[in-house]
């Protein structure tokens, strides 16, 4: 399973420098200065790569899938909802190395809800909300054959529309997980993940000693892994030095480095959600 510490290149949608001018200058510099190649996708209707560009289990083998989530079924969303098929003709001659070994599943599906962790991908129970034309049983042997590995399943929040593992958990490594700041939110499906997590994982809770928790803080944990770098949001509040700390104690061997992300946060997405990184 190629995991966030064994990729070595960054593609972001040709829409960033523009709606987010101030993340985007500040991650690509970052980038340049660490020597990790990165490049802008064309075709793309939003930033939220992430979500619809395949999803890299080995160095040739990728998985595509539906990308028509329920929350873009509104005019807007329609106007906004990037067709991967426009992303990969545009952009032929620069993935069509992706193509051979890739395989595509009869699910609708966004990457922010496949968070890869070892041996298992951890997925919110919304992908069966997306494919109710099929059995619970059906979906869970497709994502298991195409995935190649286990299935964990979190509940989904019944006020998250979108329903994203990486805004939940993020891999560490040697069986251990980050688990973001959820008992600050809400102690019952905070505990609810845990249980469900600890089985598989040993797990590292992110918490904030703060007087007032800020309503962006669930961002920290959506952050952006490429090889040993690690690209954290950061907010300008309290709470960035406690998650730069913590993230930095959890990943001891990495290089840790926050980024102005507030552009990104208020439209309700993150660092992983506005990349798409990849062993090339």
């Amino acid at each position: 399973m190629i995991t966030d510490n064994h990729t070595n290149t960054v593609y972001f949608s040709g829409l960033l420098p523009k709606e987010c001018p101030i993340l985007n200058v500040r991650i690509t510099k970052v980038l340049q200065e660490c020597g990790i190649p990165y490049a802008y996708l064309s075709g793309t209707k939003d930033i939220w790569c992430r979500d619809y560009m395949p999803v890299q289990i080995e160095n040739e083998r990728f998985v595509f899938y539906k990308y028509t989530p329920n929350y873009l079924k509104d005019t807007y969303g329609q106007s906004v909802q990037t067709n991967p098929d426009d992303v990969f003709q545009s952009e032929a001659n620069r993935l069509q190395q992706l193509l051979p070994g890739s395989i595509s599943i009869d699910l609708v599906l966004d990457g922010g809800n496949v968070v890869k962790c070892g041996d298992t991908v951890v997925m919110t129970e919304k992908v069966f909300e997306e494919n109710q034309d099929k059995s619970r049983d059906e979906v869970e042997k497709m994502l298991r054959d195409a995935f190649q590995c286990d299935i964990l399943f979190l509940p989904r929040e019944k006020c998250d529309i979108y329903g994203h593992s990486d805004g939940i958990v993020h891999y560490v490594g040697d069986g251990k997980v980050l688990l973001t700041n959820y008992d600050d939110f809400s102690t019952k499906y905070y505990k609810l993940f845990y249980e469900i997590l600890e089985k598989r994982f040993e797990i590292i809770p992110l918490k904030f000693n703060v007087e007032k928790h800020n309503k962006y803080s669930w961002c920290y944990i959506n952050f952006l892994q490429v090889g040993n770098l690690i690209l954290v949001p950061q907010l300008g509040i309290d709470e960035d030095h406690q998650a730069l700390e913590q993230i930095s104690k959890a990943y001891p061997k990495c290089e840790v480095v926050g980024i102005p992300s507030l552009e990104a946060v208020k439209r309700g997405g993150a660092l992983n959600c506005v990349s798409w990184n990849i062993n090339n």
